[in-house]
């Protein structure tokens, strides 16, 4: 069996989260916040990433920037989480900011003549922020690695990934009563699905049963993936239905699910959707998921197939939330047992190996002289059976 390294203390101390996950993982990994598509017009979108409230808006000649979601002038919370139309307009005295984060609308602007003289001195407080395809990252350190060299080989898939992306289909956010690494190990593994997902994953078919299906990809440091191959009979089947439907930009025949480090998940069967979620911790026992299904262009799709899409489409949202309320309440229950749980878990070879490599990611993360806080450090009953 492979042997876990995130201990259950890490899963249920505030002090561990506010002291070093939040300092050693939220604030310099690239963290996932939103996509070019939600942010286009004169659109911005507020976000909640680690304990930071940010806003996000494309400049003038469309790059997208992150700004600290606070008015320089007495501190207003600028903006709600989502999208919002317009520029950005303080709710207390009316303050606009141009899309540079610059305060260039000003009620009673006689009373601010420093603000008027110097208008750059009172822009947002502005985070690194890049964009690969269509998925916006902001990293909250002002020191870093870049984008691209921090998704390694995920950078290209989200590039492949966002090809004829053109609306959000679905979209909903729920928190899970649960530490966010227990909800993103959860996500990692088909082990539990005989167990939990009997009415919904355990009926779906198209999917291979072949002992060999899913591969999993574990070579980056960080990031992980797998794909699961559907079974040869459904994709004739449906591959006669085509000529109706359409063709889409990137045609594959697999599931994959992609785990991009620490917070984003993207998964699709076949490429024609991609589902998005962003898993954003409150508190040590509540993680709030925001889910979007994300459609692509069809071309030369016939009346017929836009309707069959549709029916397909209007499917997965119904699946996708009843696999996330099964997956909610089976998450809320490993968290109640991680409030009395004093061993490490235990993984299982094979079977569990993304959940491995996760904590392995994570453990890197850490400086090594969190590992030796004699709070959260394992006490020797729970070193017993590892």
């Amino acid at each position: 069996m492979s042997q876990p390294q995130i201990l259950p203390a890490w899963y249920r101390s505030s002090e561990h989260y506010v002291d070093i996950e939040y300092e050693a993982i939220f604030k310099h990994s690239w963290l996932f916040a939103c996509l070019t598509l939600e942010l286009e017009g004169k659109a911005h979108y507020g976000v909640r990433l680690g304990n930071t409230e940010l806003l996000l808006q494309l400049d003038e000649e469309g790059h997208p920037r992150a700004f600290l979601n606070v008015c320089t002038h007495r501190h207003a919370k600028l903006c709600e989480p989502g999208q919002h139309k317009g520029p950005v307009r303080c709710p207390y005295h009316s303050w606009v900011f141009n899309k540079q984060g610059i305060p260039t609308g000003i009620p009673s602007k006689q009373c601010f003549p420093q603000v008027v003289a110097a208008p750059e001195q009172y822009r947002l407080a502005e985070f690194a922020c890049e964009v690969v395809g269509q998925f916006i990252f902001v990293r909250l350190s002002p020191e870093g690695p870049g984008l691209r060299e921090y998704l390694g080989n995920q950078y290209a898939f989200l590039e492949r990934a966002s090809q004829g992306m053109n609306g959000v289909l679905d979209e909903f956010q729920e928190d899970v009563a649960a530490n966010w690494k227990v909800v993103i190990e959860n996500s990692l593994e088909g082990y539990h699905v005989p167990a939990v997902h009997t009415r919904t994953f355990g009926e779906i078919d198209g999917m291979s049963r072949e002992a060999q299906a899913p591969i999993f990809f574990l070579d980056d440091p960080l990031h992980s993936h797998l794909e699961h191959a559907a079974e040869p009979d459904w994709v004739a089947r449906f591959a006669r239905t085509e000529r109706k439907i359409g063709q889409w930009p990137w045609r594959f025949e697999h599931y994959t699910h992609h785990l991009i480090f620490p917070n984003l998940t993207i998964t699709s069967f076949m490429g024609y959707s991609f589902h998005v979620q962003r898993f954003d911790p409150f508190t040590t026992d509540k993680t709030r998921v925001h889910s979007r299904t994300v459609g692509v262009c069809l071309s030369n799709s016939t009346e017929v197939g836009a309707k069959m899409m549709e029916r397909i489409y209007a499917d997965g949202h119904t699946f996708t939330r009843k696999v996330f309320a099964e997956d909610g309440d089976i998450c809320r229950k490993v968290q109640a047992g991680l409030e009395q749980a004093t061993r490490p878990a235990v993984l299982g070879v094979g079977i569990e190996d993304r959940v491995a490599h996760f904590h392995q990611a994570y453990v890197r993360c850490l400086p090594k002289a969190s590992q030796n806080n004699e709070h959260l450090a394992p006490a020797k009953h729970e070193l017993q059976n590892v």
